[in-house]
């Protein structure tokens, strides 16, 4: 045996020994006994007639299927469909190989001759049951429509139907710890109440221009409503190692993509016409699922096209959790993700197996439509360098050593969707969660156009989907100091006609209300009343900041040239005492630049940057000191 072939044994061994070590001591640690609460995903299919164009090769079936393939064991679920009278396609109850078989058999009737589209009574019908929160469960309602509410022939009647659905239904299903996962499957779908569905309580929502993206959407929905484990996924290999029992793996195919296969560590080759009888392979339109249980250890390949919406689902007794974290925030928020490893219901504490394991989190921004979503990541699912998730309790890392890792998130990306991949890497496994936010740039839209008799209208359309719509208060603060409140359209707007003497002066439009996330917000916008230099009488004006936020740049996203709104949460009696003082001073603004007030903001600045400093130097005069005498007593 020759020196190489000893140094490579030895080598092996070592691994093999340090990977034993690290599985066997996380699975006696003892800490902190967790009970993992129950998902319960219940969908809800349009099946009205505009589908047949929306939807012509009626791929929601597919979708469904996808969805079902992947729903876990433990979970509950049921399928509605609906558009005059909603039914309940496959029965609510717990996921088991049954209720799979039979929903896999109910898909194949879903189609598109419904008359109406009955959102309301589809809401009330697939939410049974859930009346008052429950910690046990995970609760999640996916809803997918083509259309607008549509009950009746009457407009007056399709109205009210949409003012029950935003007032009473959805802080109803919120209250229950229910979040709503809203899709739109045409330009033609109510994309207003969509949104605010989902942003109410905390959901997803998509709109979708062509059926054939929604199994990918279907895909991120499933993500967050089941705490799915799954395996990373670079250039289509994975690893398997000792503690996962089930492996379930999704691959996407395009049209013309050859037939996917899959490698084993024993460099057998699996497919759909061949593969062992314990495996289960569907094969679909648009993709392959395949699940395996007791895979063997060590390196897979999938052979097919990279795609990173492919993925590799495990069951495992050692997973990868991140803390609760929103769906839909705002520009400028800041947030603190935290991502633990758990071994049968515990937190993994110990420290000296802790130090084997990398935390990190890779974050990109994401195009607007679904299906390109996975065009702007390379190969590894990411673009962007890692960020290391700290437990040292410093930065955004509350309790050093808990087992508890944490990295600040600053939403420094004025709109869009940002995918943030969480990973845990050892020598002995490997785990990943993947979670995607929304970022709003603004909570309202703003427009002014100047009408034919010279007067302004003001129209503000808050989002529903950040805010409470009926805390919602708007006002006007003309040139003059004087204030105007806005009055509420049926049409979820708000207007106020401006006189024409105010023209080329600036308005600022205040908006007060609540978030959705229950934290009061108020908001400043900067208008300038202005005429087109082409005299045009319609004019549509882009929102400018009155205050320019501070924004915590974060390398991973690009910060946008033009920043949005400045948003201040506060506490209602904050608002209260700001109102205050604006009316207070109203009657004292001045046109133009204020000087006064910019040298007094100067001297106040360096007159602060001056205690800081002496502070600073008394503080390095006294560590030198001290320093000093270390070394004195050291020498001696």
């Amino acid at each position: 045996m020759n020196l190489k072939s000893v140094f490579s044994q030895k080598w092996a061994m070592r691994c093999l020994s340090r990977s034993l070590f690290i599985i066997f001591a996380l699975s006696a640690n003892p800490v902190f006994a967790l009970s993992e609460p129950v998902s319960d995903v219940r969908v809800i299919i349009d099946v009205s007639g505009s589908m047949k164009k929306n939807d012509p090769k009626n791929l929601r079936a597919p979708a469904l299927r996808m969805l079902v393939g992947l729903m876990p064991s433990k979970a509950k679920s049921g399928v509605w469909t609906f558009g005059k009278y909603v039914n309940m396609q496959v029965k609510h109850g717990k996921v088991t190989v049954a209720w799979k078989k039979l929903a896999m058999l109910e898909s194949k009737k879903i189609h598109s001759r419904g008359l109406y589209t009955n959102i309301e009574e589809a809401l009330k019908r697939s939410s049974q049951g859930w009346d008052k929160p429950n910690r046990k469960e995970r609760r999640h309602l996916i809803l997918l429509t083509d259309g607008m509410v549509d009950i009746s022939k009457n407009a007056e009647e399709n109205e009210a139907s949409r003012k029950r659905i935003l007032n009473d239904i959805a802080p109803k299903l919120k209250k229950a710890g229910v979040s709503i996962h809203t899709i739109a499957l045409s330009a033609n779908a109510d994309k207003k109440l969509m949104a605010a569905l989902a942003g109410m309580t905390d959901g997803w929502y998509e709109a979708v221009d062509n059926a054939e993206d929604l199994q990918r959407v279907f895909l991120h929905i499933f993500e967050k409503s089941t705490k799915v484990d799954t395996v990373p996924l670079e250039d289509n290999r994975f690893s398997i190692d000792k503690s996962i029992k089930d492996m379930t793996v999704l691959v996407f195919r395009k049209p013309g993509d050859s037939e996917t296969k899959l490698i084993t560590p024993d460099k057998k080759t699996w497919s759909y016409k061949k593969h062992p009888a314990a495996v289960k392979w569907h094969h679909d339109t648009g993709y392959d699922l395949i699940s395996s249980k007791d895979p063997q250890v060590g390196q897979w390949l999938i052979k097919a096209t990279v795609d990173p919406d492919n993925r590799v689902m495990v069951v495992t007794n050692l997973k990868l959790t991140i803390g609760d974290f929103p769906n839909n925030i705002m520009y400028g928020d800041s947030l603190t993700l935290t991502a633990k490893l758990i071994q049968e219901g515990k937190t993994v504490t110990q420290e000296r197996l802790l130090k084997l394991v990398n935390f990190n989190v890779y974050k990109h921004a994401m195009t607007e439509q679904p299906a390109a979503h996975h065009a702007s990541a390379n190969a590894a699912g990411h673009d962007n360098a890692a960020t290391a998730m700290i437990d040292d309790g410093s930065g955004a890392d509350r309790l050093a050593i808990d087992g508890v890792y944490s990295v600040a998130f600053n939403a420094d990306q004025a709109n869009g969707d940002v995918s943030l991949i969480i990973q845990a890497k050892s020598p002995a496994f490997e785990r990943e969660v993947r979670h995607i936010i929304k970022i709003h740039a603004t909570p309202a839209d703003l427009d002014i156009k100047q009408q034919a008799d010279g007067q302004f209208k003001l129209e503000v359309t808050p989002r529903m989907e950040l805010l409470v719509p009926h805390t919602v208060s708007i006002q006007v603060t003309l040139p003059d100091g004087s204030k105007k409140t806005l009055q509420q359209n049926d049409d979820d707007k708000w207007h106020a006609l401006l006189a024409k003497e105010f023209t080329g002066q600036r308005v600022t439009v205040t908006l007060v209300g609540t978030r959705v996330n229950d934290k009061p917000f108020h908001v400043d916008f900067d208008k300038i009343l202005e005429v087109s230099k082409l005299g045009e009488q319609n004019l549509s004006l882009d929102t400018q900041a009155a205050h320019a936020p501070a924004v915590d740049a974060s390398p991973l996203l690009p910060v946008p040239d033009e920043l949005a709104p400045v948003a201040h949460e506060e506490k209602p009696s904050d608002v209260a005492e700001k109102s205050a003082e604006s009316e207070k001073d109203a009657g004292k603004q001045e046109q133009g630049f204020n000087w006064l007030s910019t040298m007094m903001i100067i001297i106040y600045a360096n007159i602060i940057f001056l205690i800081l400093g002496g502070i600073g130097y008394l503080v390095w005069r006294k560590r030198k000191a001290k320093l000093a005498t270390e070394q004195e007593e050291m020498d001696l």
